[in-house]
């Protein structure tokens, strides 16, 4: 050997050495790479929670094909640049039916840039996965369900950012939750895009929250389809909210949230619901056997006339709906919150169907609800704001034939 190297022309010695170079500063990357890898067994857990208590700045954090078994809350606090992943979202399961402490299944706190891909969370406690206080997460291919029959004692949310900015939710999936599958609180720049939301209370939930746009999802088999609400006493007001292109479909399921919910109030069989908030623009979106009513929209005031919140605006405005498909098959739910059988009993005792556009009457003027619907669906106002007793519901869209400012799109780049 030592014989051939002398014999080496000296202008391939200087070609071999930068090759020699890269090839070392490749092997010095490959040590740096940042990737925690979790595998199934005994310890996984444990070695998963260390993980995100330890993981470094622009830490990947890798679950393997399986079902992981967790007790406790999964937490992370204080992470900048996190990916956190799995083989995708039928092969990495993380299971917390077993669980003995925390109130959620995954929480991530107080962090920048965080990103959950490729992974299934089921049957937590509470909430399924939950972000506070964070800036840039992103849930890509991610499934929240709890199995078996959706039921009251089911964890609140699925996916659940609250107060975070830029918040990215793509491609995910929600069941059973026993408020909202998929729901973003008291944030701002969101987009909401090619989900599916089955089997909830709410499919798609858009509370007190700025600047979001919720696109290309499918919301079915819940009670109501995709709800956009302001309520009082939270950290912020929300507004500049855009529903469109969504194909909303049979949400008629019995209303199951535990006593005391705000979402307890959702008839069963709405498609679509505006409770008190502000600069919301629907378009283009399918709405198809919600038999209660494709939209609904409403003042807080219709379930408490006393918010107790000085700053609190209760009264719907800004409200442009327009260029929506609607149909119906009369097939209403029997089994309502209470405060809804009213509506019911006011409709059938003045010879109203289910229309495909429901209005409570509490706004204040009719040109802050604008509606133009070439598709001539059918309209009722109940008037509850002056009478409930019926003798002023009409089913007159007239006053609402005026046009909003279309709303701009959100855009951010994602984590």
């Amino acid at each position: 050997m030592s014989k051939m190297f002398k014999k080496l022309p000296v202008w391939l010695l200087f070609i071999s050495l930068p090759l020699l170079f890269i090839t070392s500063c490749k092997e010095d990357d490959e040590d740096d790479d940042q990737t925690i890898i979790i595998s199934p067994g005994a310890n996984a857990a444990d070695e998963a929670q260390t993980a995100f208590i330890e993981a470094e700045d622009g830490t990947t954090i890798m679950f393997e094909e399986g079902t992981f078994s967790f007790t406790n809350t999964l937490s992370m606090d204080g992470q900048t640049n996190i990916i956190i992943k799995g083989a995708g979202r039928d092969l990495s399961i993380l299971d917390f039916s077993s669980q003995t402490s925390g109130g959620d299944g995954v929480l991530v706190t107080n962090s920048s840039n965080v990103r959950f891909e490729n992974i299934t969370i089921q049957d937590s406690e509470g909430d399924g996965l939950k972000t506070r206080d964070c800036d840039g997460v992103s849930f890509v291919n991610i499934a929240t369900i709890w199995t078996g029959t959706p039921s009251a004692s089911n964890g609140a949310y699925g996916l659940y950012p609250v107060l975070c900015t830029k918040v990215y939710i793509d491609n995910c999936y929600a069941y059973g939750a026993s408020d909202a599958g998929i729901y973003v609180g008291q944030s701002d720049q969101i987009i909401v895009k090619n989900c599916v939301a089955e089997g909830n209370v709410a499919g798609i939930e858009i509370e007190n929250s700025n600047n979001a746009d919720v696109f290309d999802n499918e919301a079915f088999d819940n009670t109501g389809g995709i709800l956009v609400f302001d309520l009082p006493g939270l950290t912020q007001y929300g507004d500049n909210v855009r529903v469109f292109d969504n194909d909303v479909h049979d949400n008629n399921r019995t209303n199951f949230a535990p006593v005391g919910n705000i979402v307890g109030s959702v008839p069963a069989g709405t498609g679509f619901m505006i409770l008190s908030t502000n600069t919301v623009e629907v378009f283009n979106n399918t709405f198809t056997n919600n038999e209660f009513c494709g939209v609904l929209i409403a003042s807080y005031l219709f379930v408490d006339p006393n918010p107790n919140d000085p700053g609190f605006q209760p009264l719907p405005y800004g409200i442009s709906i327009h260029d929506n498909s609607y149909s119906m098959t009369g097939m209403v739910n029997p089994t309502q919150p209470a405060i809804i059988d009213d509506i019911t009993n006011l409709l059938a005792g003045n010879g109203f169907a289910h229309p495909n556009i429901l209005l409570d009457g509490i706004y204040a003027a009719p040109q802050v609800i604008c509606i133009q619907e070439p598709s001539n669906p059918t309209f009722v106002n109940i008037n509850a704001a002056a009478d409930m007793s019926g003798a002023l519901i009409t089913d007159d869209m007239t006053p609402h034939d005026c046009i909003q400012t279309p709303l701009a799109e959100v855009s951010f780049d994602p984590f």
